[in-house]
Formats: C-alpha cells, sequence, structure tokens
C-alpha cells in the first residue's frame, strides 16, 4: 500500500483515541505523512492520555480537541475513524470526496474509568499500544 500524504483520524471526542493515533503516526513518520485529529465533539485534554503519551516521549500536553467543522476534507488523503459515532459524521465530512472512511475498531480506555488507578492507566497503554501496532501494519515500517 502507498503511503498517503496526509491522514485524519477521529474518534468521539477527540481526547484520547485519535490524537493518540496522530501523534503515534508523526512519531513514526516524522514530516513524511501529515497526521491530524478530530471528533464528533470537541472533548477535553484528557490527562491520562497525556500521561501514557509522554512515557513514549511524546508531549500532547497542549492538545487541543477539533470536531470535523474545523477541518478542509480536501487536506487528508486519508480519513480513518476510531468509533462507530466518528464513522457517520466521516461519511457526511467526506461526502463530496472520493475518499472512503476506514473504520478500525478500537479499544475505548475509559470502559475502566471506575477501577483501580494501575488499571485505568493500562488501559490507556493498551489503547496506545493496538494504535501503534495498527500503524505499523498499515503503514509500514518507520523509515
Amino acid at each position: 500500500m502507498t503511503k498517503p500524504k496526509s491522514v485524519l483520524f477521529s474518534c468521539t471526542m477527540n481526547s484520547i483515541r485519535s490524537p493518540m493515533a496522530a501523534a503515534l503516526l508523526r512519531r513514526r513518520y516524522g514530516k513524511a505523512v501529515k497526521a491530524d485529529s478530530c471528533g464528533v465533539y470537541e472533548g477535553y485534554l484528557d490527562p491520562f492520555m497525556v500521561q501514557v503519551m509522554e512515557e513514549w516521549g511524546v508531549d500532547l500536553a497542549e492538545h487541543e480537541p477539533k470536531s470535523f467543522s474545523d477541518l478542509d476534507p480536501s487536506a487528508f488523503d486519508r480519513v480513518i475513524v476510531l468509533t462507530r459515532d466518528a464513522e457517520e459524521n466521516a461519511k457526511e465530512f467526506l461526502k463530496d470526496s472520493e475518499i472512503t472512511p476506514e473504520y478500525w475498531e478500537t479499544p475505548n480506555p475509559t470502559d475502566e474509568m471506575f477501577g483501580p488507578r494501575d488499571l485505568r492507566i493500562q488501559a490507556y497503554r493498551d489503547c496506545r499500544n493496538f494504535l501503534d501496532s495498527q500503524i505499523a501494519a498499515q503503514f509500514g515500517p518507520k523509515p
């Protein structure tokens, strides 16, 4: 598969999964591939997401969640959605485009939001690791 020039990742709130995925793609390919993220809704900066990304040397402390309405669909040649909510919105976002959004079923780390702190952090790590593996499988090894 040819590497795209620009990829948009989307989830529901643009607080955890999609900013992680965009940052992981940038981490892997640098400026060779533009990566951005958005949500169906503008969420909030999730401190657990920031923490687990910092473990890998990725600083997302200044991430500002945004929605599809903040972006131009023509800026992307691949759109990957990480939640079913985002899939429907991505189809509307791309209605005048030839791009079809791809769906990656991605674990939701907030499913563990009421457990002990170490279990919650591990759920975020598992999500990060899953996304990194998906990116490696879809886009190939680091250059």
